[in-house]
């Protein structure tokens, strides 16, 4: 039997496609933090446990979500991904294959109605689907299943609707460098200059060149810009947040 959370914020523009996607599930739980939406009502339209904690970061709540969950498998999406139905049958098959405690799932990204095939998205896969005494790593951002002893890979991808416009990236861009530089702490001052000067760059040209984001034309131009202003602002902020308070 599968468990399956969501955490949310005011999530009402993707939450009731996610929900849907994923009503083959025993159990549904969401973790919110203090939507001013109607998040909530949606999520009770589905029968879903509704938890609500203030947010600190995202590994945090996660976790918290996990250990809500009351069946052996847990499937994790986020408010703005959904699972066409091919997926759907894939993962009832996959949980019962006693040979794995986790699987790799695959993204197909898209902004606004276009997917976004190369750069930082190219062959991006997750592990989103695993067994309840696995655990999320401490970090603030891009958090990750740790623990796993045998991971099998889905082939039919987990849908992303992260970015209607332009400004959804540049949100998500301060908002997962504000979170991320709360974990460089321990770094050495030298070190948080050296790569806020150098990792920067390094990040255009693996996204833009090595990655090839350029074939996406002004919108790989963008996500690797983005990308690595992202990589710059961490550690700027770092640096702030260390020394300067």
């Amino acid at each position: 039997m599968i468990s399956a959370f969501v955490i949310t914020c005011n999530s009402e523009r993707y939450l009731r496609r996610c929900l849907n996607s994923i009503s083959f599930v025993d159990e549904i739980i969401i973790v919110d933090s203090n939507s001013t939406d109607s998040t909530l009502s949606i999520a009770k339209e589905f029968g879903a446990k509704v938890f609500t904690m203030d947010f600190h970061n995202f590994s945090e709540k996660k976790e918290f979500a996990r250990t809500q969950c009351s069946y052996e498998w847990i499937l994790n999406l986020d408010a703005d991904e959904y699972l066409p139905q091919e997926t759907v049958e894939e993962i009832q098959m996959a949980v019962q294959d006693e040979r794995y405690d986790s699987y790799l799932i695959p993204f197909r990204t898209f902004f606004k109605d276009r997917e976004i095939r190369w750069g930082r998205h190219r062959n991006e896969s997750h592990i989103r689907l695993f067994k309840r005494d696995l655990r999320f790593n401490r970090v603030s951002v891009h958090e990750k299943i740790v623990g796993a002893r045998n991971t099998g890979r889905i082939k039919n991808p987990i849908i992303h609707t992260p970015y209607e416009d332009f400004s959804d990236i540049r949100e998500r861009t301060y908002r997962n460098a504000t979170l991320a530089a709360q974990d460089k702490a321990e770094v050495n001052i030298l070190l948080l200059l050296v790569f806020t000067i150098f990792n920067p760059l390094f990040r255009f040209i693996k996204e833009y060149i090595f990655c090839l984001g350029l074939l996406d034309g002004i919108l790989g131009l963008c996500l690797a810009y983005q990308s690595s202003k992202e990589v710059f602002l961490k550690y700027s902020l770092a640096i702030k947040m260390k020394y300067f308070g």
